[in-house]
């Protein structure tokens, strides 16, 4: 073997992995029947070492917790002044809130939800919007940022006393039930209704249904608060495309960050940092947002086939120290050389570890 080689061997031996996969345990019913054996997934799930999540199954919340943080009662995790820092590349104190665009539908008695990444907002549909809304609101001490098109922030004059749902627990839901709540909640759900009669007038809304498309015909408030304090991370990598991961590292300082790998084999070969490394993988989530079966499923086998197969060989020959599989479940799995081993260790189906069946 090359020196080189031995390098590469001895660098890929002492680091850990950690997959954070949200979706896997919060699979639909008809996205279950759909899927095929998954041998590698359901022997990592057999063979390792479970713990107790510290956290609750939520997807923003967990992901937090992977940095160290933790919500507070009453309060809103810190999202939106986040992923801000993020977006653009401020670092303030002030308190900030999502605003997403999103287009409400109305099916009988809900109001169905469906958000941005359904909707192809283009950058100026965003800044022509913002700025129509901004006529109305600036007036009230609003200001309104949006540096994506899917992706708004709105400081208001002070900090209101509300509670929000994460846009991520609304798609594709009644929205009625996750509507603001607090001592000011009836005031934003007054507001949230102004907002949506000035956008059925938007120019831009009436152009999009020209075309075919959904308007942009409501916002989405979430995730206020200010920036949080990060202590130390765990993390020599992350591996990532999830803006609110991103952010996190980049608040942490001092965290190397690379664009989630397509594969094991993909991310074994780019890694040259020993120690922690963490991979936060989206598909499966994305997918059963909407309850797509068929984007799930697919989803499911890519992770079996380019994750959970060869991490598991990668166990047993030692190229791996240890890899722990993070989800929505109310438990973590951790494997290592020998764990994987323990073939006598009956598999169970993927449905067996589902905390919410749809």
């Amino acid at each position: 073997m090359s020196d080189a080689s031995l390098k590469k061997s001895a660098i890929t031996t002492c680091s850990r992995l950690t997959l954070y996969v949200p979706g896997i345990f919060r699979l639909t019913s008809d996205c279950l029947q759909e899927i095929d054996s998954l041998p590698g997934l359901e022997a990592v799930l057999a063979r390792a070492e479970s713990g107790a999540a510290e956290s609750s199954t939520d997807y923003e919340t967990r992901l937090f917790a992977l940095f160290g943080l933790k919500q507070e009662k009453d309060a809103d995790l810190p999202v939106a002044a986040v992923t801000r820092s993020l977006d653009m590349g401020v670092i303030d104190n002030d308190w900030w809130l999502r605003a997403d665009p999103v287009h409400l539908s109305l099916d009988r008695d809900r109001l169905m939800l469906v958000d941005a990444q359904m909707l192809d907002i283009s950058q100026q549909e965003a800044n022509r919007l913002v700025a129509e809304i901004m006529e109305v609101f600036s007036a009230d001490g609003w200001l309104l940022k949006a540096p994506r098109p899917d992706r708004w922030y709105l400081k208001t004059a002070r900090p209101p006393q509300i509670t929000t749902t994460p846009l991520s627990q609304a798609v594709a839901q009644d929205v009625h039930a996750f509507l603001p709540q607090g001592v000011e909640a009836k005031a934003w759900h007054t507001t949230l209704n102004e907002i949506q009669i000035l956008l059925h007038t938007a120019t831009v809304n009436a152009e999009r249904e020209q075309r075919g498309q959904l308007p942009i015909n409501s916002l989405w408030f979430w995730g206020g608060g200010r920036l949080p304090r990060l202590t130390a991370l765990p993390w020599s990598q992350i591996w990532s495309n999830e803006p609110m991961s991103l952010a996190l590292a980049r608040l942490a300082g001092g965290v190397a960050t690379t664009n989630a790998p397509a594969s094991f084999a993909e991310w074994q070969e780019a890694g040259d940092k020993p120690g922690e490394h963490l991979v936060v993988l989206t598909d499966v989530h994305n997918a059963r947002l909407y309850s797509d079966a068929a984007r799930c499923t697919q989803a499911m086998h890519d992770l079996e086939k380019n994750w959970m197969e060869p991490l598991c060989q990668a166990l047993k020959k030692n190229t791996l120290s240890q890899a722990t599989l993070v989800g929505d479940g109310a438990k973590n799995f951790t494997l290592t050389a020998r764990h994987a081993r323990r073939w006598w260790r009956r598999r169970r189906s993927l449905a067996a570890y589902q905390t919410h069946l749809n």
